[in-house]
This record gives C-alpha cells, structure tokens and sequence, in this order.
C-alpha cells in the first residue's frame, strides 16, 4: 500500500498519478480544509507523530512514503525520515522546481539570521509572507518594527495570530489571483520576506513583484531533506519511481519515448566530449522542466567528438522500438549553431507537413527542442 503525505500542489498530483493505478491507496492532510479529489484515495486528516506514523504504517502495511509537504514542513520531514528509518520503508519526495538562487536576493538561513539582516538592513516596515506559523518565530523583529503579516483568511490563522500577540489590524489577508503589485502599492513596505517556496509557492511571482517596485526581498532558504529520499520533480519520475518500488501497484509498466532517450544519448555525448570522460547515467530535462535520468549503454570519445548510446525502454507499451539502441554522435563545428544530421535509421524530410525543412533529418520538433536546450546550456558554439 501506498501513503501519499501533503495537500499542496505537488500532494494533489501526486493524487492524480496514483489515481492513474486504479487501486486503493492512502492520502494524508494535516487540515480537512485542503481538499483533494481523487477516485481510489483513502483520505486520513490531522497531523501524525513518528509513533502514530509508524504505528498507521505497520496496521495499513504501507510499502512506500511520497512525501509532497511544503518544502517547510520541516517536523513531518523528520517524522517520515524517523518512520522510513525503522521500518525500512523507502521515501519518494515530490519536490518542487526552484529558480536558482540570485545576488539580487538576500538570503538568509533562518528566521534569526533574517532578523539580523532585516535589522542590519534599517529596515522598519516590514511585509511578512512567510505565513502565519512563522508569527511567533518573527516576534523579536515585530515587537520592535512595523510589520504586516499575509495570512490565509481563517478563523484559525487569525486566532493563532492573535494568540502570539501579534496585532490584528496588522494583518493582511490572501486571496487567489490578487495582485502582488498592488499590495505593495497600498503598503509601501521597506521590504519583503518571503520563503524559499519554489515554483508553485508563487516566489517567482512575489519576487518579480518586490523588485519592479525597487523593493528588496529577503528570503529564508528551504531547509535541506534527508539524504536517503528520492527526489522526483514530476508526474512522469513520480510515477516511475512508484512502479520501481511497488511494480505490481500499476497493471502497465510506463517506458521513455524515442525523443527523451536521444535527449540522453545527446547531453551524454556531449558531456564526454566536453570532460573526456565516460558517462554511466545523465540526467535530462523533459518540455515541461520535469528532471529525468537515464542509464548510459556505451560511450566512445574521439579527438573531436563522442558517441553515447542509450538503450529505449518502451515500459509494457507494444512499441517496436522498445530494447532499440538510440545512439548518438556529437561533435565541435565550425557551424555558429547545432545541426542535426542524419544517422542510421534516422529517415529524411521528403513532403511538407511536419514543420520541418525539406531534406532535414526526421526529428520531430519537440525532441530537437529538448535536445538544443540541453547541448546548448553545456556549449555555447557550433556542433554537429
């Protein structure tokens, strides 16, 4: 059996894909308010300690932990680290995609080192929206500045924002869709805090907003996972790493398609190329920014280019491609831009209609797109 923990954007996919399976499976939030639909789910709310965890894992006989919490929901990452740990259960974590981290930023560890670069900073307005848990964590800085709080608006972040002390005429409530900008506007906050939220946590949108209004933006760094947990950023590695651990949870095995094993063979080549040295696995991205690694079957390096091979799993689908060898060669050129030319089984554009030139090799549009972005974040010249 399967337990899926989160009732964030991440959890209600995590929610599709098991759904996908069609068998039971459980899912767990810590709040009845965050709804998920799903068909086969079985919903279980409030919060577990490692006991009440361990003790629902051994009565339900859980085989594998998702963890899909917010990236600060640091107590039940050490709840399902602890659990995993002693009964030997392996842990999938849907992570969030990030934006790299910038100068333009500051960045602060925790909540103390925040204040203390808030404070070094001479900043005395303050908007907070790091959430309403974060009240009692932030009271040596509001007790002394001005500062707004953007909270959830429910009776129980107002009482508990209440029961910290913290004024209620200082709180700002959040509404889906409003406008960031406009906030600030009405504000005029010296700054913002925000936390390291990722994609879905609308950071991009927050810092976006903050600095076109010449704001600063402060921000408290994702706290780091254990080790041991394996990292998926998408539906597809979500649902690979799941039919890995529990291969009878699916009725059909999921494979790779032809265009995302030549992305592989691609980037491998050319990062042999570029280190000289041979690759055994390369990770790849897929259109929608999603991570995936690939095995590597066979690398050959020469003085001016190197062939990488990787070999097509095709999952229960009846492609006559599956067990295929998708092998690739890349080299430097003298070209401004990278070419594609044809190789063995690769056919040849002869009549109008799949958006490519007349005479190109038969590499649909989506692959080369993969395959340009990944060869050109490594190499910035021409290849073949």
């Amino acid at each position: 059996m399967l337990l899926i923990l989160g009732g964030t954007t991440e959890g209600r996919t995590a929610v599709k894909v098991a759904d996908e399976a069609g068998k039971p499976y459980f899912y767990s939030t810590k709040g009845e308010w965050q709804e998920i639909q799903c068909k086969h789910g079985i919903r279980i709310t409030g919060g577990m300690n490692t006991e009440k965890m361990e003790s629902f894992c051994r009565q339900n006989d859980i085989r594998l932990l998702v963890d899909a919490a917010h990236p600060f929901a640091s107590q039940l990452h050490r709840t399902v680290d602890e659990t995993s740990r002693t009964l030997h259960l392996p842990v999938i974590r849907f992570e969030r995609k990030y934006p790299p981290r910038t100068e333009n930023i500051i960045w602060c560890e925790d909540y103390t080192d925040a204040i203390y670069q808030l404070e070094k900073a001479g900043t005395d307005h303050l908007l907070a929206l790091t959430g309403v848990q974060t009240i009692g964590k932030l009271r040596p800085y509001w007790e002394k500045h001005t500062c707004w709080f953007r909270v959830l608006e429910r009776e129980t972040s107002i009482t508990l924002a209440q029961e910290q002390g913290f004024p209620k005429g200082n709180l700002v409530f959040y509404h889906a869709g409003e406008s960031e900008a406009l906030l600030l506007e009405t504000l005029h906050p010296q700054a913002i805090l925000t936390k390291e939220s990722g994609e879905s946590g609308g950071f991009s949108e927050k810092v976006k907003a903050a600095q076109a209004a010449k704001i600063p933006v402060f921000a408290i760094k994702r706290p780091p996972l254990p080790r041991h947990f394996m990292i998926v950023t998408g539906e597809y590695g979500l649902r690979k790493q799941i039919e890995k651990n529990i291969p009878a949870f699916y009725p059909l095995r999921s494979g790779y398609t032809t265009g995302a094993c030549a992305t592989a063979a691609a980037k491998a080549a050319l990062t042999a190329l570029i280190l000289g040295e041979e690759q055994k696995m390369i990770s790849f991205r897929l259109p929608d920014d999603e991570e995936m690694t690939l095995p590597v079957s066979h690398t050959e390096i020469e003085k001016n280019s190197a062939t990488c091979t990787v070999v097509k799993d095709a999952g229960d689908d009846p492609d006559v491609t599956h067990g295929a060898s998708i092998v690739v060669t890349v080299s430097f050129s003298n070209h401004p831009d990278i070419r594609f030319l044809q190789g063995e089984g690769v056919g040849r554009v002869t009549l109008p209609g799949l958006g490519l030139e007349i005479g190109e090799p038969a590499i649909n549009r989506i692959p080369r797109q993969m395959i340009m972005k990944e060869l050109s974040a490594l190499y910035d010249k021409g290849l073949d």
